[in-house]
């Protein structure tokens, strides 16, 4: 199914020469097989994997993987008893067959991390695995995943005392596929001040080299950081404050910033209130010495809160997701760049539009020329899939062709470029 959008002239230049075509809607899950927060993977041969939490009692991790044709009926993937919990999971990361689940607990003393795991893409998965340390001293929770290069899960999450206090960002490393794990080590000890308290961190793996990617809390000093580990999250020896301008706020955000891999760098999103708009930027981070080139929005909407960014990377093929309200409901838009992160910029929604609802929590997932989205419809409960494909562009309208030489430069307030306009003209372009 093909979508037609109009924009004022704050369109991508990138769409002129590619176009994103959107397959038909698909509700995975929804009422009694649960509808919260879903996220997507790919295991072989490109199959799609959905995971999500099902909140209402029994409480438990539910999926739906592709089986070719179709998605299966949504299945338990955990066992009872085991009381998933906390508003930020699961996460979820693949590598062929090879499937890693991590989540808060409440089955212990304190809440816990635990892990599950799977060889056969999803079908099947382990009893349930302890990450963070049995310490009648803490309690944690927010956690993420990656795979190292051996294929070995890498963890990070929160660490508390009882009383909430003391936070810090904890990174875990296997090197049994998961059966057992190393031994914590703090992950953000290097920066000034400390984490903040409700945001998850989040993980990428290049080689030998771990990158934790975190807000950190230095007296309300809301900045996005990076630490760099040399021998695979053993350790971690630099870090570097990865914002432009100071977020100055006395509550916690809960948002994290997300990275993926492009050659020698790390294309970042995240959200930043800094300048008074809650805006969802894009940074590029050199893996060698964690200084970033720049400071972008991806699509600026004065008065708009942008949220929970995810992003993902394949080649010199980027693309971000994230919520926002511009439309005075939440919904679920889309930017992608097809020449690295230098390129994003401005977004399609990517939601069923005949579908009424708020729309929050997307994922995404992308390999060879496809993209897999997921997001869940907070108002009908129900958790939608949607593919769509890149191809050449069919159809431009002569106002934007005809005009090229009117296109001009705006920035924002602050000097950032922020797309192109053309005289607020109206410019049609088929998807």
């Amino acid at each position: 199914m093909k979508y037609f959008f109009s924009f004022l002239m704050l369109v991508p230049i990138l769409f002129f020469g590619q176009e994103i075509i959107f397959d038909t809607h698909q509700v995975i899950s929804g009422g009694s097989d649960g509808y919260g927060r879903p996220r997507v993977v790919l295991t072989t041969n490109d199959a799609p994997l959905i995971v999500w939490r099902k909140d209402a009692t029994p409480k438990t991790l539910k999926a739906s993987k592709w089986n070719g044709s179709s998605f299966s009926s949504p299945y338990d993937i955990l066992a009872t008893g085991i009381l998933p919990s906390s508003w930020d999971g699961p996460e979820v990361v693949s590598r062929g067959d090879t499937v890693y689940v991590v989540f808060t607990s409440l089955a212990t003393s304190q809440s816990s991390i635990m892990l599950i795991k799977s060889f056969d893409g999803g079908l099947t998965f382990s009893d349930t695995i302890r990450v963070s340390e049995n310490n009648p001293l803490h309690k944690y929770r927010m956690a993420n995943i990656a795979i190292n290069k051996d294929g070995h899960p890498v963890v990070s999450y929160m660490q508390y005392l009882l009383n909430w206090l003391e936070p810090k960002q904890m990174v875990n490393v296997s090197i049994s596929f998961g059966d057992s794990f190393v031994g914590a080590i703090a992950g953000s000890n290097l920066s000034p001040g400390e984490p903040c308290d409700c945001c998850k961190s989040s993980l990428v793996c290049s080689g030998d080299d771990v990158f934790l990617l975190y807000r950190n809390n230095e007296s309300n000093m809301r900045n996005s950081y990076i630490s760099k580990s040399t021998d695979g999250g053993m350790s971690f020896s630099s870090f570097m404050d990865m914002d432009d301008y100071v977020w100055m706020l006395s509550s916690c955000p809960a948002t994290t910033p997300r990275g993926a891999l492009i050659g020698d760098s790390i294309v970042v999103v995240k959200r930043s209130g800094a300048t008074g708009n809650n805006e969802v930027v894009y940074s590029s981070v050199s893996k060698s010495d964690l200084n970033y080139s720049y400071n972008r929005n991806i699509d600026f909407v004065n008065g708009a809160i942008q949220n929970f960014p995810e992003v993902c990377a394949s080649g010199d093929t980027v693309f971000a997701v994230w919520q926002d309200n511009r439309t005075n409901m939440q919904d679920c838009f889309l930017s992608f760049s097809l020449s690295g992160a230098n390129d994003l910029g401005n977004s399609v929604i990517f939601t069923d539009t005949s579908s009424f609802g708020n729309k929050v929590d997307p994922d995404v997932a992308f390999v060879n020329n496809t993209v897999f989205l997921v997001y869940l419809n907070s108002t009908s409960h129900d958790i939608v899939f949607v593919k769509a494909n890149l191809n050449s562009v069919t159809s431009i309208s002569e106002s934007a062709k005809d005009h090229k030489e009117d296109l001009l430069k705006s920035f924002d307030l602050l000097g950032r470029f922020v797309g192109h306009k053309r005289n607020n003209s109206i410019v049609d372009i088929k998807f």
